[in-house]
C-alpha cells in the first residue's frame, strides 16, 4: 500500500521487500498447499492488516485508502503487479 499510496517514499528497500515478500508467499504455497483454499481469506486479512500499518507508517488519511480491497490473490503476487520485482531496482 505505501508503494501505491506513496510513490515519492519508493526505494531500492521498499522494492526489495516486495520482492522477499512475494517469494516468501510463493514459497509457503508451494509447501502448504492446502492454504489455497484460504487465499480470498487471507487476502481481505491481509488487506485490513496493511491499512492499519499504512495509517501509522504514512501519516495518511484513512479516506486515502479504499474501504474494501481491490486486489485480487492472482494479481497482487504477481511479478510485475506495481512494481516488476522482475527486473532490477531503477528508482
Amino acid at each position: 500500500m505505501k508503494w501505491e499510496y506513496q510513490p515519492e517514499q519508493r526505494s531500492r528497500s521498499w522494492f526489495l521487500t516486495i520482492r522477499e515478500q512475494r517469494r516468501a508467499i510463493y514459497r509457503h504455497l508451494r509447501q502448504n498447499p492446502s492454504l489455497k483454499s484460504r487465499i480470498e481469506e487471507a487476502v481481505l486479512d491481509g488487506f485490513e492488516a496493511g491499512v492499519d500499518l499504512a495509517l501509522r507508517e504514512t501519516n495518511l488519511p484513512l479516506r486515502t485508502f479504499p474501504e474494501h480491497c481491490p486486489y485480487l490473490f492472482d494479481d497482487a503476487i504477481a511479478d510485475n503487479f506495481l512494481c516488476d520485482t522482475r527486473q532490477d531496482w531503477e528508482g
